[in-house]
């Protein structure tokens, strides 16, 4: 009976493990590079973790309200004997697709990025709400 229990107990934790968020998420995004988002009163941050990956590589856009983020890198290594014969060829591809849903409060106009040591980082400044906010006397005619 014991043994039933420990099968009981066994069963729902490996698959409450495997079903998590985390887990799934895990398995669905293998590929996809690690991002940090951050904010500030100005605007907010993404650094994105792309190693391998050129300013060339990337490419960085906008649809609607979707920031869209993709790579490509393609290498080729050969290794050649003294009389030229290929021994040993590898080829190499990586690539990778983030998309992000952007606030309203996005201006979307001045978006920038720049890449340094292997991360990708995206500025995305805030719409100026100041002058939308202000307040406003209406006169009435």
């Amino acid at each position: 009976m014991s043994n039933l229990v420990r099968m009981g107990n066994f069963f729902p934790r490996v698959f409450n493990d495997f079903w998590s968020d985390d887990a799934f998420s895990k398995l669905m995004n293998e590929n996809l590079p690690a991002a940090n988002i951050s904010e500030s009163g100005d605007d907010f941050s993404v650094d994105l973790s792309v190693p391998g990956f050129g300013k060339n590589d990337i490419c960085l856009e906008t649809e609607k309200n979707i920031l869209k983020i993709s790579g490509k890198v393609e290498s080729e290594k050969e290794e050649k004997g003294t009389d030229t014969k290929v021994l040993r060829r590898e080829f190499s591809q990586s690539s990778f697709s983030r998309n992000f849903v952007l606030p309203d409060s996005i201006d979307v106009e001045n978006i920038s990025a720049k890449q340094e040591d292997g991360i990708l980082k995206i500025r995305l400044p805030k719409k100026n709400l100041v002058l939308t906010n202000k307040a406003k006397k209406i006169e009435i005619n």
